[in-house]
């Protein structure tokens, strides 16, 4: 008993939050070192000679690596590959949670090749995974920097920059004493100074700014004094040594992944951080893999709502299966669920679109169930996660929010981050599968947002609102108010609910709205009545849905009906198209009562100014004042 009450309770830090979040929920490791064994080979016919030391590994030392995976609490579950078929590795690399690689499956050097084309296939995924690289190399920068280079997506394939680099070269050793430019350009210019290179850019950092101020670009820059280069001249020659290292990588379509990274030496770990999982590594003395890779995730810093959200992955592969049979316990509602689903109208334009919408609207509720059960632990956790940052003693101490890296806002600039926010909270991906109050209209260069009440909406009723027999043209009246682009927003225009805050996410940027063209209790909204083809049924594709609609026209001096092509581009959550309409409502609902203001005084003065102005040299006065007396 003594013992139970003297145990103490481990403190909660950075370190135990990464340990349960990111190591105590793996379940499976998949180990490809071709100095290991495969079970084929330990129950096939021949078995294996463990005295064999240059085909296997020591045994003890295989041994202590897979006996940590096996003595945790539940033990893991253990494979092994040998690296000899990529085409098998393949079949292999989706079932585990953890993957230890071998930096050295090549019998000679170049050595990595075969590490990296397999690390590239599985970064590719849309798993987050988890990897160790394991090495018998003694610098840890070697392995580090062959597997980095190899998964970066090149830069500089400016070929006709490439061209005139290399001719500034020839030029160069023509002129000058210059034995091997090449050489000494290249020399100048090793992995490391690639990829601190890759990393200033990422920062913002111009190619010019790297040349003149970088430590690591200290050697290439006495090459261009030297050589007497322009700062032109420097830029090009740089951009010839960038690819240099990049003739080796893979182009790849789309943007290129976003890459964080330490060095070996930088910090007590070295790791790699891309969008598809997280690398850290370790020589093969190292056999306590696990906690190299937590300490090595602690030295990332992942932001709390990543944290967060590996605990409730962690809980749902845990406990789904339960929690799923207990949300789907109801059959009768999820049979009139299925009913409605099997009713939708799949005909038309739209296709599936209603029967998508269905699932989508199921998806949502069902994750929301299935959260309500399993998300009791993914909550203590936060809570825990919360209590134990240091900013929570100290106001002043710097916290776990650091780990977001959101710079601080200049003065006087705006706060991008409550935009981001407000846009967050506020809207949501198109969805649906015709025209709902919220849905944001780009027209021309215009954007207006539906204001029409949901059930004024719905495909196929109330065909007498808007206009007689709007049933026939299959048409759907709707109003749509005009949105006016706001940079002028203060705190009480975010607090006036006439505010829409839409993120472009091509740019990264988020676009500030209002109803109203100015600040102002007298300001008044612009509205229309639209009318939109095809009861305003849509289709989404790459999150937009195109929409033919038809308003109004009196531009020509007569009332005409103008065909518009328009683009659904994003959708207010519905609570905040709730609060807009009902704002809204007030302001078509106004009352023009008699009474009547008293005159602005400054305006009044300026105004008899103007008329008296004219009289001043007839009347031979010096002022408009001695006119008016």
């Amino acid at each position: 008993m003594f013992e139970a009450m003297s145990a103490v309770e481990p403190a909660v830090n950075l370190s135990t939050l990464v340990q349960e979040a990111f190591i105590d929920p793996i379940r499976s490791v998949l180990i490809i070192d071709d100095r290991y064994p495969t079970w084929d080979t330990i129950f096939g016919k021949d078995g294996y000679d463990r005295g064999d030391k240059r085909r296997w590994a020591e045994p003890e030392q295989m041994h202590r690596v897979v006996r940590q995976f096996r003595d945790k609490s539940p033990a893991l579950t253990v494979d092994i590959h040998d690296g000899g078929d990529n085409a098998e590795i393949s079949r292999y690399l989706h079932q585990s949670d953890l993957l230890v690689l071998d930096y050295q499956l090549e019998q000679m050097e170049p050595y990595g090749v075969q590490a990296s084309q397999i690390l590239a296939k599985l970064l590719a995924s849309t798993h987050f995974n988890l990897v160790v690289v394991h090495t018998d190399t003694e610098d840890l920068v070697v392995p580090f920097n062959t597997i980095l280079l190899s998964l970066l997506s090149p830069i500089a394939d400016d070929q006709k920059k490439i061209a005139l680099a290399s001719d500034l070269l020839d030029k160069a050793e023509e002129e000058d004493d210059w034995e091997d430019i090449r050489a000494e350009v290249a020399a100048a210019f090793p992995a490391s100074a690639y990829l601190a290179y890759r990393r200033a850019i990422d920062n913002n950092v111009t190619p010019s700014q790297f040349i003149e101020s970088h430590a690591e670009a200290v050697h290439f820059r006495a090459i261009c004094e030297k050589a007497g280069w322009k700062a032109g001249d420097c830029r090009l020659v740089l951009c010839w040594a960038l690819s240099k290292h990049e003739a080796r990588m893979v182009k790849t379509e789309g943007p290129p992944a976003q890459f964080r990274w330490r060095y070996p030496g930088e910090s007590e770990q070295a790791w790699i951080r891309t969008s598809g999982g997280f690398i850290a590594f370790a020589k093969k003395q190292n056999t306590q893999l696990l906690e190299t890779l937590r300490d090595a995730l602690a030295d990332w810093k992942p932001s709390p709502s990543r944290m967060i959200s590996s605990r409730i992955r962690a809980e749902i592969s845990s406990l789904g299966v339960m929690a799923e049979d207990t949300t789907f316990s109801d059959r009768r509602a999820y049979w009139k669920y299925y009913q409605e689903l099997l009713a939708a109208d799949i005909t038309g334009d739209t296709g599936d679109s209603q029967r998508r919408t269905l699932i989508e609207a199921h998806a949502a509720r069902h994750t929301e169930r299935l959260l309500d059960k399993v998300g009791a632990k993914a909550v203590e956790f936060g809570l825990k996660l919360v209590k134990c940052d240091p900013t929570s003693a100290d106001s002043a101490a710097p916290g776990f929010g650091a780990h977001y890296e959101v710079p601080p806002t200049a003065e006087g600039d705006i706060d991008l981050t409550i935009n981001h926010y407000n846009a967050y909270i506020s809207t949501k991906p198109v969805s649906g599968w015709h025209l709902q109050p919220g849905h944001l209209l780009k027209v021309g260069s215009d954007l207006w947002v539906c204001a029409s009440p949901a059930c004024d909406l719905v495909p196929e009723q109330k065909t007498q609102i808007g206009i007689t027999g709007s049933s026939k043209a299959k048409t759907k009246p709707f109003v749509a108010v005009k949105l006016h682009v706001r940079d002028d927003v203060g705190r009480a225009d975010v607090n006036s609910n006439t505010m829409v805050f839409l993120l472009d996410e091509a740019k990264n940027k988020v676009a500030t709205y209002s109803v109203f063209e100015k600040s102002g209790e007298n300001a008044s909204p612009v509205w229309r009545m639209m009318f939109a083809e095809n009861f305003g049924k849509f289709k989404v594709q790459d999150k937009v849905a195109d929409l033919c609609i038809s308003e109004i026209s009196g531009e020509s001096g007569k009332l005409e009906v103008k065909r518009i092509e328009a683009k659904i581009v994003g959708q207010l959550r519905y609570e905040y198209a709730l609060n807009l309409i009902n704002k809204l409502g007030v302001e078509f609902t106004r009352i023009g009562l008699d009474f009547v203001a008293p005159p602005d005084k400054a305006k009044a003065t300026a105004t008899a100014a103007a008329v008296l102005e004219p009289l001043k040299d007839e009347a031979g006065l010096k002022d408009v004042a001695a006119v008016a007396g």
